[in-house]
């Protein structure tokens, strides 16, 4: 990465009271590529890392085996999660993408489904990280604290 530092004159000119500066100096060094930082995916789970530099990587494949076409940011997103950039079929509509998401979000209902599955199977760990989102146990009466103290009685949430 390119950190640019611009040197400003001491005498500045005065034209009709705005400052203007006669010369201005680009200086350019070479830092740490950010891609290379260990990211975590969030404060709680400590060692779960976004991995940055993979995911520019897949994009740049991905660029290159369409021809630099300009890409939307959905696009992005999912072209840099690819399992296998270089092999991968890429035809809008038509592809099955093989994807390495870095989380997962559950709804509540298919979230208890597949935690049950993962019991039963004598799993104590997935291989993603995952994340649960529980909204639907909460039935809106009585207003926000009332409610949710209710639904904490009824459904041991």
């Amino acid at each position: 990465m390119l950190s640019t530092v611009r040197a400003l004159p001491r005498a500045c000119k005065v034209n009709a009271g705005f400052k203007t500066a006669q010369r201005l100096r680009g200086l350019a060094t070479v830092t740490d590529s950010p891609l290379d930082k260990k990211v975590n995916q969030n404060n709680w789970e400590k060692g779960s890392y976004i991995n940055y530099k993979k995911m520019s990587e897949n994009l740049s494949i991905v660029r290159r085996r369409l021809n630099n076409k300009p890409l939307t940011l959905a696009e992005k997103v999912i072209y840099s999660h690819l399992d296998e950039p270089e092999t991968q079929e890429i035809e809008r509509g038509k592809s099955y993408l093989k994807l390495r998401p870095d989380r997962v979000a559950c709804q509540d209902a298919t979230a208890q489904m597949a935690i049950l599955q993962f019991m039963s199977a004598g799993m104590d760990q997935v291989q993603t990280p995952s994340t649960v989102h529980c909204d639907h146990l909460i039935e809106a009466q009585l207003g926000g604290a009332k409610d949710l103290s209710r639904a904490e009685d009824i459904n041991k949430e």
